[in-house]
């Protein structure tokens, strides 16, 4: 998922005095320069060697994530079309008693000045970002939210699409644009909305969401049907080499959206349905603007053409009850020590009394290149075979025990790492939790790991390396009923060859290893979203120029924080754990206390993918 913009007023200084740390630390921090120094930024992805990042700037709230083919991991309905929509969401996935003022954010945006947009700020036209703006593109015209940069800017759509298209001219800045992987010679590889043309009495565009591989624009399958091959979605989460033939993995649209004929128009579209879109597109019709898809899990080979090949199929079919739309995404992939052949991971949703995203894994066949070479003519092959991950089943002794469960990264060693989301509220929070897979082994990450990951915690399961070095972000309190602040941690699996180099323990938050390193004080992080092989990180931090009040975690500043775009690189150092200058609450079966860190934000929701 993207992340929402952090931008909050400055806060007292709280009492100073704790000494400056004079070791190297074991990562030093540096702030990545983007075009918009009043917007928030993170670094999304890095290259597997550590040299390449990419970064996405917002302007605003995202609504509705860029670069998700489930909205939220639970929307197989599309019913998430409104502000209602978004309050019962966080009522019911989340358990907010703030859940008004999320609602508002999503669907109206912010203001400069980083507050919650209601009804009468949009009105007045002072709001950006939100899911709002995008459903009155129509009569409005659109300024894109999301900006990508790998070294300069990424906007493949920018000129305009090589298929069907609306009337009218482009505008090259109103596409969203994300880079969810980068190679190490800085190719981008990502998802970007059409933009939009204007034909003088509307503003359409020509899709929702098509993957891009550098310039070229992937393409769901050939011989779907006009309306799949003219604004069916797309989305590439990344690319990977098997024999010289590179691979680029992630979803292509497959089949029609269940039943567009009830209830799926966003609100405020003037629409009651979306039906008269579902045979053939017409740009004027404005039901093709919001237009779904049941989307699978595909991949495209470069030197074939730019159309998909599906590699899996859907358990139990591409729709089911009334309104259920099934959904389906490689997520990540890696070639396992001593295969030639990657195995991939990701989600797929299955029929089990309800759909529901459950995390799975893509394994090779046994003639896997005699497969792949007739994948290029054959589109009915498949090449894969895809599992559940075991131990994190939905239903459990009859009882629905989690929401979704999603595995978002593999590494050569087998280890696959995702989230698992809790159906009950657990320790005051609907916890999404880490599990940690080998083969029929999956471990619920837990105080038994480490005590970053107390009784209802939620944390995310971004990128693990080759070294089992796991990276994400995790609760940091354990607040109730609200969102809970979060900082980026790193957690060492198994047999990890550094665990020395981490004191022989297992997991830190990220600001006790840049603790003491040059610079390093005026950077809080918020988040990690990948780690290459050398240990080096993509993330954001919060950033408090001049530095903060102290080393403490829970330091204030004395003017305004930013949220950055940051690149951690491993050096050698030592470890000097920061303090904390408030007495701490000690969290149930968490092994220690926090009160916070510093900053009362809204939770980062931007998910890497690889």
């Amino acid at each position: 998922m993207q992340f929402n913009k952090f931008k909050l007023s400055a806060v007292a200084l709280a009492m100073a005095g704790f000494p400056i740390v004079a070791n190297a630390a074991l990562y030093s921090v540096s702030k990545i320069d983007t075009p918009s120094e009043s917007n928030s930024a993170a670094a999304t992805a890095i290259s597997p060697n550590g040299d390449k990042i990419a970064v996405e700037v917002l302007s605003g709230p995202v609504g509705l994530n860029y670069s998700q083919e489930l909205p939220y991991m639970v929307d197989v309905e599309h019913f998430i079309n409104s502000y209602n929509d978004l309050d019962s969401y966080c009522f019911n996935y989340l358990g907010y008693n703030t859940c008004d003022t999320w609602a508002n954010e999503q669907w109206y945006g912010i203001k400069a000045s980083g507050e919650v947009c209601d009804s009468e700020d949009y009105d007045a036209n002072i709001c950006t970002g939100g899911l709002n703006k995008e459903i009155d593109a129509w009569t409005q015209g659109f300024t894109g939210n999301s900006v990508a940069s790998v070294g300069g800017e990424v906007n493949p759509f920018s000129s305009g699409v090589t298929g069907p298209k609306p009337s009218g001219s482009p505008n090259p800045n109103s596409t969203n644009v994300v880079v969810n992987a980068v190679t190490d010679t800085g190719k981008a590889i990502g998802a970007s909305s059409s933009p939009y043309y204007d034909a003088g009495s509307y503003n359409a565009r020509a899709f929702a969401r098509r993957g891009f591989n550098e310039a070229t624009e992937l393409l769901p399958p050939s011989g779907l049907g006009s309306v799949i091959e003219s604004i069916g979605q797309t989305n590439a989460n990344g690319v990977i080499d098997y024999s010289g033939t590179a691979i680029v993995f992630g979803s292509a649209s497959t089949h029609n959206m269940a039943n567009p004929g009830n209830k799926e128009a966003p609100e405020d579209s003037g629409l009651s349905n979306l039906n008269s879109c579902s045979s053939t597109v017409d740009f004027s019709n404005r039901a093709c603007q919001y237009y779904q898809f049941a989307n699978q899990a595909s991949v495209w080979i470069p030197s074939y053409d730019a159309n998909a090949r599906v590699i899996a199929d859907f358990p139990n079919g591409a729709t089911g009850n009334t309104d259920d739309t099934a959904q389906a995404s490689v997520k990540a992939a890696s070639v396992l020590s001593g295969a030639t052949a990657p195995t991939m991971v990701g989600f797929s949703t299955y029929n089990d009394s309800g759909f529901y995203a459950r995390a799975v894994k893509y394994t090779p066949i046994a003639d896997f290149s005699t497969c792949l070479t007739q994948l290029e003519t054959d589109t009915t092959k498949r090449c894969w075979t895809m599992s559940l991950i075991p131990g994190i089943e939905i239903r459990q002794g009859g009882d629905i025990v989690y929401s979704y469960s999603e595995a978002n990264d593999i590494n050569a060693n087998n280890v696959v790492v995702g989230v698992a989301k809790n159906y009950r509220l657990n320790s005051g929070a609907y916890a999404e939790i880490v599990f940690v897979n080998e083969g029929a082994s999956t471990t619920l990450l837990s105080t038994s790991q480490s005590a970053l990951f107390f009784s209802g915690y939620n944390a995310t399961a971004a990128a693990i390396n080759d070294n089992n070095e796991l990276v994400g972000a995790v609760d940091v309190e354990s607040s109730r009923d609200r969102a809970r602040r979060q900082r980026g941690y790193v957690y060492l699996h198994g047999t990890a060859p550094n665990l020395a180099d981490f004191d022989n323990t297992r997991g830190w938050l990220l600001d006790d290893l840049t603790n003491g390193a040059p610079g390093a004080n005026a950077f809080r992080i918020a988040e990690a979203f990948d780690i290459a092989e050398n240990g080096n990180i993509a993330a954001s931090a919060f950033y408090c120029a001049g530095g903060y009040s102290s080393t403490a975690h829970d330091a204030t500043c004395n003017g305004e924080e930013e949220l950055v775009a940051v690149k951690l690189t491993r050096q050698s150092g030592d470890i000097s754990p920061r303090p904390y200058e408030t007495n701490t609450i000690t969290r149930s079966g968490g092994g220690f206390g926090v009160l916070g860190l510093a900053l009362l934000g809204f939770g980062g929701l931007l998910r890497r993918r690889k």
